[in-house]
């Protein structure tokens, strides 16, 4: 449960590969110091540190593969890595059997548990480097997101990978974002300003910051059915069709949310 509640703090911060490292550091260290000293309420002590650590390098490694592996092979990487852990697991039951033959219990411990921060100590640089590389979105457009009803039942990576495609658009007071009949080809979201959507040359409704616009040209796949203008300075924030409705269709629960806020649209006649 503590590794748990740890995980929510490090997941959203950009030094992932680090915490993995640190999780390896404290998946290995407490095996070791049992070894040292193998007291009983020590060791169950340690044990529930290394629980801890387990679940902070699963976490922060599988969030990382999700963040620098294309979605076209991400399935076929954890394929790959299901297989080698496993392999690995049954390799690990052979050595150490042996290492407690040869060289007594204890010493297994402690040469066990020290191999793992002897790797994260080496692979220091490389982690470093891949945080500088894999960076993930920021907290901002991710919590954008998450405000949206339409995106609300997505998991945090789906989440994540939004926030990594959504391109920042601006608005200058007066100016058209599209029009009544023109082709569909984005979706957006308002950070700040406000917008003036119009059917027909009706009254103006207002959009402001949190609101959607444009869901409904995509998924019913017809023209822009309202024209959208900016009444003040806007920042937006804009999903290409392809990654909005990948995002919103492959998923049960946004796509009935998103039916659900199209639906209130058009009862009010917006788009």
């Amino acid at each position: 449960m503590v590794g748990a509640l740890a995980t929510i703090v490090i997941v959203s911060r950009s030094r992932l590969a680090t915490d993995f490292g640190i999780g390896v550091v404290l998946w290995g260290l407490p095996i070791a110091l049992i070894g040292i000293w193998p007291n009983q309420w020590f060791a169950l002590l340690m044990l529930g540190v290394v629980g801890i650590a387990n679940t902070i390098v699963d976490v922060a490694a599988f969030t990382l593969l999700q963040r620098a592996v294309p979605d076209e092979v991400l399935a076929r990487v954890f394929g790959v890595l299901q297989s080698v852990l496993l392999g690995t697991v049954g390799l690990g039951s052979v050595l150490a059997s042996a290492l407690v033959s040869s060289l007594g219990a204890r010493t297994a411990l402690v040469v066990t548990g020290a191999f793992l921060p002897a790797v994260a100590l080496i692979s220091y640089r490389r982690l470093v480097a891949i945080d500088r590389a894999v960076a993930g979105p920021s907290p901002e457009r991710v919590h954008l997101l998450e405000e949206s009803p339409i995106f609300v039942p997505l998991p945090l990576p789906a989440l994540e990978h939004l926030a990594s495609s959504l391109i920042p658009v601006s608005v200058d007071a007066g100016s058209t974002l599209f029009r009544q009949g023109d082709h569909g080809d984005r979706f957006y979201l308002i950070e700040t300003g406000e917008l003036e959507v119009s059917v027909d040359g009706g009254p103006p409704k207002v959009a402001g910051p949190g609101e959607s616009l444009g869901e409904i040209a995509l998924l019913r796949d017809i023209p822009r059915t309202a024209t959208v203008q900016a009444r003040t300075d806007a920042a937006l924030y804009a999903l290409e069709r392809e990654d909005f409705l990948g995002a919103v269709t492959g998923h049960a629960g946004s796509s009935e949310a998103a039916e659900a806020v199209v639906g209130r649209h058009l009862g009010v006649a917006t788009a």
